[in-house]
């Protein structure tokens, strides 16, 4: 998967393509908050449609996720979906 690799803007569409690359690639989304102070990281997680439907969860996954975009793994398969619409 050698495409040419392409700069993407954070649009609606693109942070919705942005999370369903990540879970064609992942099979979720999850991270961890290394913000609080346990010992053990909280996990979290977002389905798409929760991305879609919630305007915070939308920008809590757009800031969490938006460096996921230049991963080259990610990227392809960001300019696959978008070419299948």
């Amino acid at each position: 998967m050698s495409s040419v690799f392409k700069k993407y803007r954070m649009t609606r569409k693109n942070v919705l393509l942005l999370a369903q690359a990540i879970i064609n690639v992942n099979g979720k989304i999850t991270w961890q908050d290394y913000a609080s102070d346990s010992p053990y990281p909280d996990q979290h997680s977002l389905t798409l449609n929760e991305i879609k439907g919630s305007p915070e969860k939308f920008e809590r996954f757009r800031n969490e996720f938006t460096h996921q975009m230049y991963s080259n793994v990610i990227n392809d398969e960001m300019q696959r979906l978008e070419s299948e619409r």
